[in-house]
Protein backbone atom coordinates (compact mmCIF):
# COMPACT_ATOMS: atom_id res chain seq x y z
CA UNK A 1 0.00 0.00 0.00
CA UNK A 2 3.04 2.66 0.40
CA UNK A 3 4.28 1.24 -2.44
CA UNK A 4 1.42 2.42 -4.30
CA UNK A 5 0.96 5.83 -2.07
CA UNK A 6 3.88 7.25 -3.22
CA UNK A 7 3.42 6.57 -7.00
CA UNK A 8 0.51 8.06 -7.22
CA UNK A 9 -2.11 6.42 -10.48
CA UNK A 10 -1.32 7.52 -13.87
CA UNK A 11 -4.64 7.98 -16.03
CA UNK A 12 -4.15 5.79 -19.23
CA UNK A 13 -4.27 6.89 -22.57
CA UNK A 14 -5.36 5.69 -25.84
CA UNK A 15 -3.17 4.67 -28.68
CA UNK A 16 -2.86 6.87 -31.11
CA UNK A 17 -3.38 5.74 -34.36
CA UNK A 18 -1.51 6.12 -37.77
CA UNK A 19 -2.52 9.62 -39.83
CA UNK A 20 -4.68 9.55 -42.31
CA UNK A 21 -3.81 10.47 -46.36
CA UNK A 22 -6.34 12.08 -47.78
CA UNK A 23 -8.77 10.74 -50.01
CA UNK A 24 -9.03 13.76 -52.41
CA UNK A 25 -7.03 13.10 -54.96
CA UNK A 26 -4.47 10.71 -57.01
CA UNK A 27 -1.14 10.46 -55.30
CA UNK A 28 2.36 10.75 -57.76
CA UNK A 29 2.77 7.44 -58.37
CA UNK A 30 -1.19 6.79 -58.82
CA UNK A 31 -1.06 9.77 -61.12
CA UNK A 32 2.08 8.33 -63.17
CA UNK A 33 0.73 4.54 -63.19
CA UNK A 34 -2.85 5.80 -64.91
CA UNK A 35 -0.84 8.31 -67.57
CA UNK A 36 1.24 4.97 -68.26
CA UNK A 37 -2.09 2.93 -68.70
CA UNK A 38 -4.00 5.67 -70.91
CA UNK A 39 -0.97 5.89 -72.85
CA UNK A 40 -0.66 2.08 -73.33
CA UNK A 41 -4.72 1.87 -74.16
CA UNK A 42 -4.05 4.40 -76.55
CA UNK A 43 -1.33 3.39 -78.49
CA UNK A 44 -3.24 0.02 -78.95
CA UNK A 45 -6.34 1.76 -79.99
CA UNK A 46 -4.15 3.62 -82.47
CA UNK A 47 -3.24 0.06 -83.83
CA UNK A 48 -6.52 -0.99 -84.00
CA UNK A 49 -7.59 1.85 -85.98
CA UNK A 50 -5.19 2.20 -87.92
CA UNK A 51 -5.15 -1.79 -88.82
CA UNK A 52 -8.94 -1.04 -89.76
CA UNK A 53 -8.13 1.68 -91.84
CA UNK A 54 -5.59 0.05 -93.71
CA UNK A 55 -7.75 -2.77 -94.11
CA UNK A 56 -10.81 -0.90 -95.52
CA UNK A 57 -8.59 0.14 -97.85
CA UNK A 58 -7.07 -2.67 -99.42
CA UNK A 59 -10.81 -4.13 -99.26
CA UNK A 60 -11.39 -1.16 -101.41
CA UNK A 61 -8.71 -1.20 -103.60
CA UNK A 62 -9.02 -5.26 -103.78
CA UNK A 63 -12.53 -4.87 -104.81
CA UNK A 64 -12.28 -2.33 -107.23
CA UNK A 65 -10.13 -4.12 -109.56
CA UNK A 66 -12.10 -7.14 -109.22
CA UNK A 67 -15.15 -5.38 -110.54
CA UNK A 68 -13.20 -4.04 -113.18
CA UNK A 69 -11.70 -7.29 -114.41
CA UNK A 70 -15.30 -9.36 -114.41
CA UNK A 71 -16.91 -6.44 -116.73
CA UNK A 72 -13.93 -6.98 -119.06
CA UNK A 73 -14.70 -10.57 -119.10
CA UNK A 74 -18.47 -9.73 -120.06
CA UNK A 75 -17.69 -7.11 -122.87
CA UNK A 76 -15.14 -10.47 -124.45
CA UNK A 77 -17.97 -12.77 -123.78
CA UNK A 78 -20.52 -11.24 -125.08
CA UNK A 79 -18.42 -9.36 -128.42
CA UNK A 80 -17.28 -12.92 -129.92
CA UNK A 81 -15.88 -10.08 -132.24
CA UNK A 82 -14.02 -8.45 -129.88
CA UNK A 83 -10.15 -7.98 -131.21
CA UNK A 84 -8.84 -9.43 -127.72
CA UNK A 85 -10.38 -13.07 -129.06
CA UNK A 86 -7.92 -13.13 -131.94
CA UNK A 87 -4.84 -11.65 -130.52
CA UNK A 88 -1.63 -12.39 -130.72
CA UNK A 89 -0.35 -15.33 -128.37
CA UNK A 90 2.29 -14.05 -125.76
CA UNK A 91 2.33 -10.87 -127.56
CA UNK A 92 1.85 -7.50 -125.84
CA UNK A 93 -1.13 -7.03 -123.74
CA UNK A 94 -4.10 -5.19 -125.39
CA UNK A 95 -5.06 -2.35 -123.64
CA UNK A 96 -9.42 -2.06 -123.63
CA UNK A 97 -10.56 1.42 -122.97
CA UNK A 98 -12.87 2.09 -119.68
CA UNK A 99 -15.24 3.83 -122.00
CA UNK A 100 -16.07 0.42 -124.02
CA UNK A 101 -17.48 -0.65 -120.65
CA UNK A 102 -19.63 2.14 -120.32
CA UNK A 103 -20.78 2.03 -123.72
CA UNK A 104 -22.19 -1.92 -123.01
CA UNK A 105 -23.71 -0.93 -120.00
CA UNK A 106 -20.86 -2.99 -118.33
CA UNK A 107 -19.90 -0.32 -115.68
CA UNK A 108 -20.98 3.14 -114.56
CA UNK A 109 -19.04 6.87 -116.27
CA UNK A 110 -19.62 8.02 -112.68
CA UNK A 111 -16.98 5.54 -111.39
CA UNK A 112 -13.59 6.89 -112.96
CA UNK A 113 -11.40 6.15 -113.48
CA UNK A 114 -8.99 5.91 -110.21
CA UNK A 115 -9.75 3.94 -107.06
CA UNK A 116 -10.84 4.62 -103.32
CA UNK A 117 -7.09 4.71 -103.04
CA UNK A 118 -6.65 7.01 -105.59
CA UNK A 119 -4.39 4.38 -108.07
CA UNK A 120 -5.31 4.75 -111.75
CA UNK A 121 -7.54 1.67 -113.22
CA UNK A 122 -6.79 0.27 -116.31
CA UNK A 123 -7.79 -3.03 -118.21
CA UNK A 124 -5.94 -5.00 -120.81
CA UNK A 125 -6.23 -8.94 -122.48
CA UNK A 126 -3.48 -11.24 -122.69
CA UNK A 127 -3.29 -14.67 -124.81
CA UNK A 128 -0.90 -16.71 -122.95
CA UNK A 129 -1.26 -19.85 -125.00
CA UNK A 130 -3.92 -20.81 -127.94
CA UNK A 131 -7.59 -20.84 -126.20
CA UNK A 132 -6.92 -19.05 -123.60
CA UNK A 133 -7.74 -15.21 -123.01
CA UNK A 134 -6.72 -13.61 -119.24
CA UNK A 135 -8.40 -10.10 -118.66
CA UNK A 136 -5.98 -8.17 -116.45
CA UNK A 137 -7.11 -5.26 -114.37
CA UNK A 138 -4.72 -3.17 -112.95
CA UNK A 139 -4.60 -0.37 -110.09
CA UNK A 140 -1.65 1.29 -110.67
CA UNK A 141 -0.23 3.35 -107.64
CA UNK A 142 2.58 5.19 -106.12
CA UNK A 143 3.54 3.23 -102.86
CA UNK A 144 2.55 -0.73 -102.28
CA UNK A 145 -0.51 -1.77 -100.20
CA UNK A 146 -0.11 -1.88 -96.45
CA UNK A 147 -0.80 -5.51 -96.97
CA UNK A 148 -1.73 -8.07 -99.74
CA UNK A 149 -5.51 -8.96 -99.92
CA UNK A 150 -7.03 -11.62 -98.30
CA UNK A 151 -9.74 -13.99 -98.02
CA UNK A 152 -11.55 -11.27 -95.61
CA UNK A 153 -11.98 -9.15 -98.15
CA UNK A 154 -14.35 -10.91 -100.08
CA UNK A 155 -12.78 -11.25 -103.41
CA UNK A 156 -11.04 -13.83 -105.45
CA UNK A 157 -8.57 -13.64 -108.17
CA UNK A 158 -7.06 -10.30 -106.76
CA UNK A 159 -3.14 -9.69 -105.55
CA UNK A 160 -0.08 -7.94 -105.63
CA UNK A 161 3.45 -8.54 -106.37
CA UNK A 162 5.96 -8.90 -103.23
CA UNK A 163 9.31 -6.93 -103.18
CA UNK A 164 11.19 -7.89 -106.47
CA UNK A 165 9.34 -11.45 -106.98
CA UNK A 166 7.26 -11.28 -110.22
CA UNK A 167 4.39 -13.60 -108.93
CA UNK A 168 0.66 -12.25 -108.13
CA UNK A 169 -0.19 -13.51 -104.32
CA UNK A 170 -3.33 -13.27 -103.18
CA UNK A 171 -7.08 -15.21 -102.29
CA UNK A 172 -7.18 -18.28 -105.54
CA UNK A 173 -4.28 -16.18 -106.99
CA UNK A 174 -0.95 -17.10 -107.76
CA UNK A 175 0.13 -16.08 -111.63
CA UNK A 176 3.42 -15.39 -113.04
CA UNK A 177 3.70 -11.92 -114.91
CA UNK A 178 7.22 -12.46 -115.42
CA UNK A 179 6.13 -12.97 -119.42
CA UNK A 180 3.48 -10.34 -118.93
CA UNK A 181 6.49 -8.14 -118.08
CA UNK A 182 8.98 -9.31 -120.76
CA UNK A 183 6.71 -7.88 -123.52
CA UNK A 184 5.94 -4.64 -121.55
CA UNK A 185 8.30 -3.49 -119.54
CA UNK A 186 7.13 -2.34 -116.19
CA UNK A 187 3.89 -3.72 -116.57
CA UNK A 188 3.86 -5.13 -113.16
CA UNK A 189 5.35 -3.79 -110.71
CA UNK A 190 5.03 -3.84 -106.75
CA UNK A 191 3.22 -0.76 -106.57
CA UNK A 192 0.43 -2.09 -108.42
CA UNK A 193 -3.11 -4.25 -107.09
CA UNK A 194 -3.91 -6.54 -109.68
CA UNK A 195 -7.38 -9.00 -110.59
CA UNK A 196 -7.05 -12.00 -113.09
CA UNK A 197 -10.19 -12.96 -114.53
CA UNK A 198 -10.65 -15.51 -117.62
CA UNK A 199 -12.60 -15.82 -120.57
CA UNK A 200 -14.43 -18.87 -121.49
CA UNK A 201 -13.93 -18.83 -125.22
CA UNK A 202 -15.23 -21.70 -126.45
CA UNK A 203 -17.77 -22.62 -124.24
CA UNK A 204 -19.37 -19.15 -125.28
CA UNK A 205 -18.64 -19.20 -128.71
CA UNK A 206 -20.61 -22.25 -129.99
CA UNK A 207 -23.94 -21.77 -127.74
CA UNK A 208 -24.71 -18.74 -130.58
CA UNK A 209 -24.76 -18.54 -134.29
CA UNK A 210 -23.08 -15.32 -135.48
CA UNK A 211 -23.43 -12.83 -139.09
CA UNK A 212 -19.98 -14.00 -139.45
CA UNK A 213 -17.54 -16.55 -139.33
CA UNK A 214 -15.89 -16.48 -135.86
CA UNK A 215 -12.57 -17.90 -134.91
CA UNK A 216 -13.51 -18.59 -131.06
CA UNK A 217 -9.88 -19.72 -130.08
CA UNK A 218 -8.05 -17.02 -131.99
CA UNK A 219 -5.86 -19.92 -133.91
CA UNK A 220 -6.74 -18.40 -137.32
CA UNK A 221 -9.62 -20.74 -138.26
CA UNK A 222 -13.21 -19.59 -138.33
CA UNK A 223 -14.64 -22.18 -135.91
CA UNK A 224 -16.67 -24.86 -137.05
CA UNK A 225 -19.27 -25.36 -134.31
CA UNK A 226 -20.04 -21.60 -133.58
CA UNK A 227 -21.14 -21.57 -137.73
CA UNK A 228 -22.76 -23.97 -137.80
CA UNK A 229 -26.48 -24.62 -137.25
CA UNK A 230 -27.61 -27.54 -135.11
CA UNK A 231 -31.30 -26.76 -134.87
CA UNK A 232 -34.09 -25.85 -137.19
CA UNK A 233 -34.45 -22.11 -137.58
CA UNK A 234 -37.90 -20.23 -136.84
CA UNK A 235 -37.88 -17.11 -138.59
CA UNK A 236 -41.48 -16.34 -137.00
CA UNK A 237 -42.68 -15.03 -140.29
CA UNK A 238 -39.67 -12.95 -141.05
CA UNK A 239 -37.41 -12.80 -144.00
CA UNK A 240 -34.30 -14.07 -145.11
CA UNK A 241 -32.77 -11.02 -147.08
CA UNK A 242 -29.66 -10.86 -149.00
CA UNK A 243 -28.52 -14.39 -149.66
CA UNK A 244 -26.16 -15.62 -151.83
CA UNK A 245 -26.14 -19.26 -152.79
CA UNK A 246 -28.62 -21.53 -150.69
CA UNK A 247 -27.71 -25.23 -150.39
CA UNK A 248 -30.16 -27.41 -149.29
CA UNK A 249 -31.65 -31.23 -149.11
CA UNK A 250 -34.97 -30.37 -148.81
CA UNK A 251 -36.12 -27.16 -149.56
CA UNK A 252 -39.93 -26.09 -148.54
CA UNK A 253 -41.24 -23.26 -149.50
CA UNK A 254 -44.91 -22.04 -149.45
CA UNK A 255 -44.16 -19.53 -152.07
CA UNK A 256 -41.53 -18.50 -154.52
CA UNK A 257 -41.69 -15.16 -156.11
CA UNK A 258 -39.44 -12.96 -158.49
CA UNK A 259 -37.44 -14.11 -160.71
CA UNK A 260 -35.56 -17.42 -160.40
CA UNK A 261 -32.34 -18.39 -161.62
CA UNK A 262 -30.77 -22.31 -161.16
CA UNK A 263 -27.26 -22.39 -162.36
CA UNK A 264 -27.44 -26.20 -161.23
CA UNK A 265 -30.06 -28.88 -160.79
CA UNK A 266 -33.53 -27.94 -158.67
CA UNK A 267 -35.40 -30.88 -156.81
CA UNK A 268 -38.59 -30.19 -155.32
CA UNK A 269 -40.72 -32.66 -153.49
CA UNK A 270 -43.54 -31.03 -153.58
CA UNK A 271 -45.69 -28.14 -155.80
CA UNK A 272 -43.43 -25.26 -156.71
CA UNK A 273 -44.91 -22.34 -157.60
CA UNK A 274 -43.47 -19.13 -160.03
CA UNK A 275 -45.44 -15.87 -160.76
CA UNK A 276 -42.65 -14.42 -162.69
CA UNK A 277 -40.53 -15.21 -165.07
CA UNK A 278 -38.53 -18.31 -163.98
CA UNK A 279 -34.78 -19.23 -166.14
CA UNK A 280 -33.60 -22.83 -164.87
CA UNK A 281 -31.30 -25.14 -166.20
CA UNK A 282 -32.68 -28.30 -165.24
CA UNK A 283 -35.41 -28.99 -162.97
CA UNK A 284 -37.22 -32.29 -161.47
CA UNK A 285 -40.89 -31.52 -159.60
CA UNK A 286 -42.26 -33.99 -157.78
CA UNK A 287 -45.51 -32.50 -157.13
CA UNK A 288 -47.31 -29.75 -159.28
CA UNK A 289 -45.02 -26.74 -161.03
CA UNK A 290 -47.07 -23.87 -162.03
CA UNK A 291 -44.93 -20.75 -163.10
CA UNK A 292 -46.65 -17.41 -164.98
CA UNK A 293 -43.01 -17.79 -167.52
CA UNK A 294 -40.74 -20.57 -167.50
CA UNK A 295 -37.42 -20.66 -169.88
CA UNK A 296 -35.44 -23.86 -168.76
CA UNK A 297 -32.34 -24.30 -170.98
CA UNK A 298 -31.91 -28.19 -169.45
CA UNK A 299 -34.28 -30.23 -168.58
CA UNK A 300 -37.94 -30.20 -167.09
CA UNK A 301 -39.13 -32.82 -165.00
CA UNK A 302 -42.85 -32.48 -163.50
CA UNK A 303 -45.54 -34.50 -163.31
CA UNK A 304 -47.83 -31.46 -164.07
CA UNK A 305 -47.09 -27.94 -165.26
CA UNK A 306 -49.41 -25.04 -165.61
CA UNK A 307 -48.29 -21.93 -167.11
CA UNK A 308 -50.29 -19.25 -167.60
CA UNK A 309 -47.08 -17.49 -169.77
CA UNK A 310 -44.82 -18.84 -172.31
CA UNK A 311 -43.25 -21.64 -171.89
CA UNK A 312 -39.99 -22.78 -173.42
CA UNK A 313 -36.81 -25.32 -173.02
CA UNK A 314 -34.74 -27.64 -174.17
CA UNK A 315 -36.21 -30.62 -172.91
CA UNK A 316 -39.60 -31.88 -171.45
CA UNK A 317 -40.21 -35.03 -169.41
CA UNK A 318 -44.13 -34.85 -168.04
CA UNK A 319 -44.41 -37.53 -165.40
CA UNK A 320 -43.56 -41.10 -166.29
CA UNK A 321 -45.28 -44.86 -166.94
CA UNK A 322 -45.41 -46.11 -163.63
CA UNK A 323 -44.06 -50.20 -163.73
CA UNK A 324 -47.01 -52.71 -165.17
CA UNK A 325 -48.87 -49.86 -166.28
CA UNK A 326 -50.62 -50.26 -169.91
CA UNK A 327 -50.72 -46.87 -171.69
CA UNK A 328 -54.14 -45.29 -172.01
CA UNK A 329 -55.51 -47.57 -168.92
CA UNK A 330 -56.90 -45.84 -166.32
CA UNK A 331 -54.84 -44.53 -163.77
CA UNK A 332 -51.98 -44.27 -166.01
CA UNK A 333 -51.80 -40.90 -167.15
CA UNK A 334 -48.65 -38.98 -167.05
CA UNK A 335 -49.25 -35.68 -166.34
CA UNK A 336 -50.73 -32.48 -167.38
CA UNK A 337 -49.99 -29.91 -169.55
CA UNK A 338 -51.83 -26.74 -169.34
CA UNK A 339 -50.41 -23.47 -171.49
CA UNK A 340 -52.20 -20.24 -172.01
CA UNK A 341 -49.89 -19.14 -173.57
CA UNK A 342 -46.63 -20.31 -176.10
CA UNK A 343 -45.17 -23.69 -175.82
CA UNK A 344 -42.08 -24.06 -176.80
CA UNK A 345 -39.62 -27.26 -176.39
CA UNK A 346 -36.55 -28.35 -178.19
CA UNK A 347 -37.23 -31.89 -177.77
CA UNK A 348 -40.38 -33.82 -176.04
CA UNK A 349 -39.88 -37.12 -175.43
CA UNK A 350 -42.46 -39.35 -174.26
CA UNK A 351 -43.08 -42.26 -174.40
CA UNK A 352 -47.11 -41.88 -173.78
CA UNK A 353 -48.86 -38.62 -173.09
CA UNK A 354 -51.92 -39.30 -171.46
CA UNK A 355 -53.64 -36.27 -171.29
CA UNK A 356 -57.53 -35.46 -170.84
CA UNK A 357 -57.41 -31.90 -172.77
CA UNK A 358 -54.43 -30.33 -174.67
CA UNK A 359 -55.30 -26.42 -174.69
CA UNK A 360 -52.62 -24.43 -177.12
CA UNK A 361 -52.93 -21.87 -178.80
CA UNK A 362 -49.48 -22.31 -181.14
CA UNK A 363 -47.15 -25.44 -180.47
CA UNK A 364 -43.82 -25.34 -182.07
CA UNK A 365 -40.86 -28.15 -181.54
CA UNK A 366 -37.76 -28.78 -183.52
CA UNK A 367 -38.35 -32.32 -182.74
CA UNK A 368 -41.15 -34.74 -181.21
CA UNK A 369 -40.71 -38.47 -180.85
CA UNK A 370 -43.92 -39.11 -179.34
CA UNK A 371 -45.13 -43.23 -179.75
CA UNK A 372 -48.69 -42.97 -178.57
CA UNK A 373 -50.91 -39.73 -178.13
CA UNK A 374 -53.92 -40.82 -175.95
CA UNK A 375 -56.16 -37.44 -175.84
CA UNK A 376 -59.97 -36.90 -175.38
CA UNK A 377 -60.14 -33.80 -177.07
CA UNK A 378 -57.13 -32.31 -179.02
CA UNK A 379 -57.74 -28.71 -180.35
CA UNK A 380 -54.55 -26.58 -182.03
CA UNK A 381 -54.81 -24.02 -183.72
CA UNK A 382 -51.56 -24.23 -185.80
CA UNK A 383 -49.17 -26.77 -185.77
CA UNK A 384 -45.44 -26.31 -186.76
CA UNK A 385 -43.27 -28.88 -188.01
CA UNK A 386 -45.85 -31.65 -187.73
CA UNK A 387 -45.72 -34.53 -189.94
CA UNK A 388 -48.69 -35.84 -192.40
Amino acid sequence: MAFASAFPAVRARPARGRPRRSRRGFGLWDSILAAGVIAVLAVWAGQLVGAWAEGRVVAGEARTVADLARAGRLLVEGDVAHAGRTHGVNAAPLAVQLADLEAADLRAPALGGLTPGRRALTLWLWRPAAGTLVVIARARGEVPLARLPGAEDGVTGVGALLGADTRLRGPGLDFDMAPVNARSAGFATANDVFALDHVALDVTCRSYLYRTQVDCDGDGTPDALANTMETALEMGDNDILGAGNVTAATAAIGRLEGATEIADALTVDGELSVDGATAMEDLAVSGALTAADADFSGTLTVPDLVATGAVSGADLTIGSTPTGCVAGSPGCVQGRITVSGTARLGDADVDTLNVETLNVRQLSSDRADITDILADNVRATACTGCGP
